[in-house]
């Protein structure tokens, strides 16, 4: 996600530059190159929903809204197209898969692609574009709980963190995570991180640094070669990542500052004792 941002941002002055060197620069970003036809999606499922698949206990099937616009496939734009799971004729859970036009604002549109595995891992790429290049925001990655008849969200990337059920949480190090460590209403914000104009990702930051660099030390003083650290925050993300990940993206946000409240709860009694072991 990260390397698909870099490559795919514009250069300040690209649309002062020729047309020779902007291809140049479009090459750079594989979305460009990403095919995907959307009027023959629009046609397969024009007439109502579309079986994809054809099991002995569920079937699979693509659908999407219409209205009195949508006088063909070919005039179809902005319409959800969500894949179904269906067993004995009824609907057990659905999820969104994809969008040829999503309007963002005046001056910038998202859209957003799939793609369903032989093996039925489904995933999702959603990306928003404007003249400042093309902007890769979620990729998300669903499996199919043939027990339950539900969709799973396994994984997640956001550029900014990425989750792996059950036992990994990476919170990427941005520059303003650490650039107040030392202010006043940061301090405030270590004693009660949901505080007004506090972030959790900010504090979650600084613990795990302060954690990482004490361990360490420990390490070095018992002269351990283990990686207590790591085997450490593989525990506490298990822990904190008990629940399932929220579909709706709108719901990330609350899910992601209690995910921070467990992990900063847990950095913070670990550092408690990692500190008394150090003062021995």
């Amino acid at each position: 996600m990260n390397k698909l941002e870099k490559d795919c941002t514009y250069p300040l002055d690209y649309w002062q530059l020729d047309n020779t060197k902007q291809k140049e620069i479009d090459k750079l970003c594989p979305l460009n190159y990403l095919k995907f036809d959307f009027t023959s999606l629009h046609k397969f499922i024009y007439q109502g929903p579309r079986v994809i698949y054809n099991g002995h206990d569920f079937q699979l099937t693509l659908s999407m809204p219409l209205n009195k616009y949508d006088i063909a496939p070919e005039t179809i734009l902005g319409r959800e197209i969500s894949l179904s799971i269906v067993k004995d004729n009824i609907v057990k859970d659905k999820i969104y898969l994809a969008n040829n036009f999503i309007e963002i604002s005046n001056d910038a549109v998202a859209y957003q692609y799939y793609y369903i595995s032989p093996q039925g891992d489904i995933y999702t790429l959603y990306l928003g574009e404007s003249d400042a290049g093309i902007l890769p925001t979620i990729w998300k990655h669903y499996q199919i709980d043939t027990q339950t008849m539900k969709f799973k969200l396994i994984q997640i990337d956001t550029r900014y963190f990425k989750i792996n059920l059950p036992d990994s949480f990476f919170k990427l190090s941005l520059p303003n995570d650490t650039n107040n460590y030392k202010d006043k209403e940061f301090k405030k914000c270590l004693k009660d991180e949901t505080s007004e104009g506090c972030f959790g990702s900010q504090v979650y930051r600084y613990y795990l640094d302060q954690l990482k660099s004490k361990m360490e030390l420990l390490t070095k003083k018992q002269k351990d070669k283990k990686n207590h650290f790591s085997l450490f925050k593989q525990k506490l993300d298990k822990k904190c990542l008990v629940n399932p990940l929220p579909f709706d993206d709108d719901e990330l946000h609350h899910y992601l500052n209690n995910l921070y409240s467990c992990e900063i709860k847990g950095f913070k009694e670990e550092l408690s004792r990692v500190e008394k072991q150090l003062a021995h």
